[in-house]
C-alpha cells in the first residue's frame, strides 16, 4: 500500500482488508455478532457467544429444551444471519451442549 493522499483511518481499514481477502472472515464475525439481536436479550444471556468457521455457526447451548427449539428453527435462523450480513455467508448452525 503506497501512500498517495490523506485517507480516513476508516478508508485504511477497509483497503487493507480488501487486500488481505479478509472480508468473508469479517462477514462471519459481524454474524456471531448479531446472536443477540436475532434471538433477543433473553436467549443470548443462555447461550454461549457463538463462534463461525467456514461458514458453519456454532452455537453452546446447554439447555435441551432451548437447543431443541432452536435447531426447529434453523433455517430462520440462517436467513436471518444472511440478511442482516447482507450475503450467504452463514451455511449451516450446530447447536452442542
Amino acid at each position: 500500500m503506497q501512500r498517495k493522499d490523506i485517507c480516513s483511518v476508516g478508508d485504511v481499514l477497509r483497503q487493507a482488508i480488501e487486500e488481505n481477502n479478509m472480508s468473508g472472515r469479517m462477514a462471519e464475525i459481524e454474524a456471531a455478532a448479531a446472536w443477540p439481536s436475532i434471538v433477543g436479550a433473553h436467549v443470548a444471556s443462555m447461550t454461549l457467544r457463538p463462534y463461525v468457521k467456514q461458514g458453519a455457526m456454532t452455537i453452546r447451548v446447554p439447555d435441551a429444551g432451548l437447543r431443541q427449539e432452536l435447531m426447529m428453527n434453523r433455517s430462520a435462523l440462517i436467513r436471518e444471519f444472511n440478511r442482516i450480513v447482507g450475503q450467504d455467508v452463514i451455511k449451516s448452525l450446530r447447536f452442542t451442549s
